[in-house]
């Protein structure tokens, strides 16, 4: 009987079969996946890299006056002068809050804030120990006059709260509960204002800040304050979310 005649894949040795058998499958995921993208490209859900929006069809409409404000680096200054200040007032962590040019370092509790400014409005030094330096001494500097600046509750007030703070500062917005109270608590009685210190090792907090800047020429600073340190604690922070913020708080 005459030998059948032998097909291809007969004719290759075993290893052979094998990586003809991985090219083959490999190429069909490639088709698979093309096919994938293709369908996606055609539903606008282009692909993201790098954090951008490049390539992305947002799902909502981006404020143009907040986004050219906050893409052009419009109010970068304003907030690297900020932390030009913070460190030359000897800020050198956040938050860091000047109760009339004394220093209320770290995330303390409302408790221990409020003693300070009761020590303020009854004409006394805050000389507790938490508000002492290493070396035990009580410091207190000259605060500058701000310009520019909005304050909460009455810019005539005796006592005058300037925060230093970085959105993307945990503590900082554990802080920010303990002002809450105080500001909900101590009304006329207090003026407080809010300045940028974005800490280096944190890749969000300098356009948060511009965020915060952007939105307060348009009457919105307190607004975005809060929604960026919402962001902050969802771990959500990004510029197309500043510019979602924006939208949701009904910029231009």
């Amino acid at each position: 009987m005459d030998e059948q005649k032998k097909s291809f894949f007969d004719l290759m040795s075993p290893k052979q079969t094998f990586v003809v058998g991985g090219v083959a499958g490999f190429l069909v995921l490639c088709a698979i996946g093309f096919f994938i993208l293709f369908g996606l490209q055609l539903r606008g859900e282009g692909l993201s890299f790098g954090g951008g929006t490049s390539g992305k069809t947002l799902d909502f409409e981006a404020p143009k006056k907040f986004s050219a404000c906050l893409d052009e680096g419009q109010q970068a200054a304003t907030v690297k002068t900020d932390a030009q200040l913070g460190a030359s007032l000897g800020v050198s962590g956040t938050p860091a809050t000047f109760a009339n040019g004394y220093l209320i370092s770290g995330a303390l509790p409302y408790e221990m804030v409020k003693q300070v400014i009761d020590a303020l409005l009854a004409g006394k030094e805050p000389n507790f120990d938490f508000m002492k330096d290493e070396k035990g001494v009580l410091a207190k500097v000259n605060m500058p006059k701000f310009a520019d600046t909005i304050w909460v509750g009455d810019k005539n007030a005796g006592i005058t709260l300037v925060e230093f703070a970085d959105f993307e500062c945990p503590y900082c917005s554990k802080f920010d509960s303990s002002m809450k109270q105080v500001l909900a608590n101590y009304g006329d009685k207090i003026r407080y204002t809010f300045r940028h210190f974005p800490l280096s090792f944190h890749a969000n907090a300098q356009k948060a800040g511009e965020a915060f800047e952007c939105a307060k020429e348009q009457g919105k600073a307190w607004e975005m304050h809060d929604k960026l340190f919402g962001l902050s604690d969802a771990k959500t922070m990004s510029v197309e979310n500043y510019k979602r913020a924006a939208s949701d708080l009904g910029l231009k």
